[in-house]
């Protein structure tokens, strides 16, 4: 079981960018290793005659793959929303298949100890691709030339192992971050917690270089770790936490609106001009130091900018949903559709056909207000049921560290789907299946 679980973990964190056999991005070499153990896994449920564990999450887990199933035969393309139902089946089995392996906790502990030393082996890789790039100028592929930035020339993004996006690193990290400072925060041998420490500072130094959106979820799950086992330990409730989370929480959300604002807009430009006035305006709003002989010195600033296409992305999701508000377009449609509005002549010049960047606007573009309200529906009841075994919890043993460690990274994440497409991110169903499994072992835990 343990190769298995490595082997999982270890191909999760390589994204080709033709995919396996350069045949299809989609395809990757996890796919290949998924295939090989669910069918070792198969067989060996069968001959053992063991019983599947279902979790707690798999009723908002079905009813969204039943939408997806729905979704078929609402579609405006049949074929392409059909192919998206077997991908959202395969994420599934995915899930299934994980919470089924990681079934005891020698085993849980070593799933979270092989994620973080795969994580420390990624970002080594991206520090070596930092230093080949910003060190020796040398574009690599670890670190790419990203030279349509829209504020600096030459500037390079690392993506590590995760070739096809630097998006998929960073939502990565957004996994490995939180989950290292909960051990970090269980662990009581200093070596160790200094080492992961020193990791958590590795893996901000790749965040930054990867110029990804991700920085508030990665901040909200730090700072989501750190003020929840804060607040489980004895003699931390008093004014100086409270005054810190509310400063924290400030800057989260003031780094959130900056990232969000300055990836919608580019800057192209500014002039500042200054002339006298000789007269005074016929109402004075607020008092002015007036010399007649100089007059009043008013300075104009002009800031000159255009919409990045992230823009142009979120309103079309939106027309699209306001074409058909119920049922939406059809899973994984949004593209088929905006070709479709490019040949009617409805996108500008010069646009790039991207997926909608938004798991909540994607939604309503593709499912409308009933995909919707089950994609929330499936976020919710995780969020909530793991929130409540969290608050429920007495012992702060391993499980609650990485319970609250993988809780803060389903929040990252929530928050970051406002900004770009998660649903189809294997190791989020991997976060998923964690959640599953920390929870059935404290609950086997408690009865024994």
């Amino acid at each position: 079981m343990k190769l298995m679980i490595f082997l999982l973990l270890a191909s999760v964190t390589i994204m080709l960018n033709k995919g396996v056999f350069s045949l299809t991005h989609k395809i990757q070499v996890f796919d290949i290793v998924f295939l090989a153990v669910f069918s070792f896994i198969f067989i060996k449920f069968i001959l053992e005659k063991k019983q599947l564990y279902w979790s707690p999450f798999i009723v908002p887990v079905l009813v969204y793959l039943l939408m997806a199933a729905l979704s078929m035969f609402t579609s405006i393309n049949f074929w392409i929303t059909s192919l998206e139902f077997i991908g959202c089946c395969y994420l599934v089995i995915l899930f299934l298949l994980w919470i089924n392996i990681v079934d005891t906790k020698e085993l849980f502990y070593y799933s979270v100890w092989c994620w973080i030393i795969i994580s420390l082996v990624v970002s080594l890789i991206g520090l070596y691709g930092i230093i080949l790039a910003y060190g020796f100028h040398i574009d690599n592929p670890f670190g790419t030339l990203y030279v349509r930035h829209a504020y600096i020339n030459n500037l390079y993004r690392v993506h590590s192992t995760f070739f096809q996006n630097e998006k998929f690193f960073s939502s990565y990290l957004l996994i490995s971050m939180p989950l290292v400072l909960g051990v970090a925060f269980y662990e009581k041998r200093k070596r160790i917690k200094f080492f992961l420490f020193a990791l958590i500072l590795l893996f901000f130094v790749n965040l930054f270089f990867t110029f990804s959106r991700s920085l508030a979820g990665v901040l909200l799950a730090v700072y989501t770790v750190v003020f929840t086992v804060s607040g489980k330990l004895p003699g931390n409730k008093n004014k100086f936490i409270n005054a810190t989370k509310i400063i924290g929480a400030i800057l989260i959300l003031f780094v959130f609106l900056f990232v969000l604002l300055f990836s919608h807009i580019q800057l192209l430009g500014s002039s500042v001009k200054t002339a006298n006035l000789s007269r005074l305006p016929e109402k004075m709003e607020v008092p002015y130091y007036y010399r007649p002989d100089i007059g009043i010195k008013q300075t104009d600033i002009t800031l000159r900018y255009n919409y990045t296409f992230y823009i142009f992305l979120k309103k079309y999701a939106l027309k699209m949903f306001f074409e058909r508000p119920v049922v939406g377009a059809g899973n994984g449609t949004f593209l088929y559709k905006m070709c479709i509005y490019d040949l009617e002549g409805k996108t500008p010049k010069g646009y790039l056909l991207y997926d909608p960047h938004s798991m909540f606007l994607g939604s309503l573009a593709e499912n409308g207000i009933l995909g919707f309200s089950v994609l929330i529906f499936l976020w919710l009841s995780i969020i909530l049921t793991v929130k409540k075994q969290i608050d429920n919890y007495n012992n702060l043993d391993f499980i609650f560290y990485i319970t609250v460690a993988c809780y803060a990274a389903i929040l990252g994440f929530f928050i970051q789907g406002i900004d770009i497409d998660i649903m189809n991110f294997r190791f989020l169903w991997l976060l998923f299946g964690f959640l599953a499994v920390a929870l059935r072992l404290s609950k086997l835990k408690s009865v024994s």
